[in-house]
């Protein structure tokens, strides 16, 4: 994540110094301009890396993690039939679980927080300005988006003790909407189905330029404790596979 943050960076004074790229991007079509996002503020760092590391290469990648992680906590564990050890030693699933959520969380702030360094010092090495305070918000948006990923698939797998079955829907969840996200602007029928996109709340607003939407952050944070809730009262009551 360091090694991303930093490669970001160190590209952007190439990007800014290149003369023309605002007019060329001015002059494409509208459905293009669209696709890549605010164009007038692509030469900037934040629209920069606004469209070159949150439109899709960071948050791909803490969503990716979180799933692995959230896939393997308690289902992975049951599949491979080291969960019923665990739970053979005198503590509760509550605990277990819970322990597992915070494990979880940890790792991806650890990431985050090692993206956030690779950016900030990448711009110290480059030597143009960029907000550390930009960058926190919308790795906080970022965070809330992989964490909400995360749980729905640790929460799908205490339910089912399958792997397969909680990746596939966390997946479908962050695909469809990355789908949904990715052509609302130029697909006018999709506008109502926004709302059910996890990637509408992460970056809608283009967190990184004009700061954090506490109303959405707020809808992923309650994403997440609904999960948890959720995979808590399933693995409480359901039956372990030995």
């Amino acid at each position: 994540m360091i090694a991303m943050g930093l490669y970001v960076t160190l590209l952007y004074p190439t990007v800014r110094d290149a003369s023309g790229l605002t007019e060329f991007l001015e002059q494409m079509p509208e459905v293009m301009r669209n696709l890549i996002g605010d164009v007038e503020s692509f030469n900037t760092p934040e629209g920069f890396l606004n469209a070159e590391m949150f439109s899709f290469m960071g948050p791909l990648t803490a969503a990716v993690f979180a799933i692995i992680a959230g896939t393997g906590a308690i289902a992975g564990e049951e599949e491979n039939g080291t969960l019923d050890q665990l739970m053979a030693n005198p503590i509760s699933r509550r605990r277990v679980l819970i322990q597992k959520v915070s494990a979880l969380l940890v790792g991806l702030f650890v990431i985050n927080l090692a993206l956030w360094v690779g950016l900030v010092f990448g711009a110290l090495i480059s030597d143009f300005k960029l907000s550390a305070s930009s960058v926190s918000q919308v790795l906080i948006s970022q965070y809330a988006l992989a964490a909400a990923l995360g749980l729905i698939a640790l929460a799908v797998g205490a339910s089912t003790g399958k792997k397969g079955i909680a990746a596939g829907v966390a997946a479908s969840v962050g695909v469809i909407g990355f789908l949904i996200e990715t052509f609302l602007a130029i697909v006018d029928f999709l506008e109502p189905t926004k709302f059910i996109s996890v990637f509408y709340y992460f970056n809608n607003n283009d967190v990184i330029i004009h700061g954090l939407n506490y109303v959405h952050l707020m809808a992923l944070v309650i994403v997440s404790v609904v999960a948890t809730v959720v995979g808590l009262w399933k693995f409480e009551r359901r039956d372990l596979q030995n």
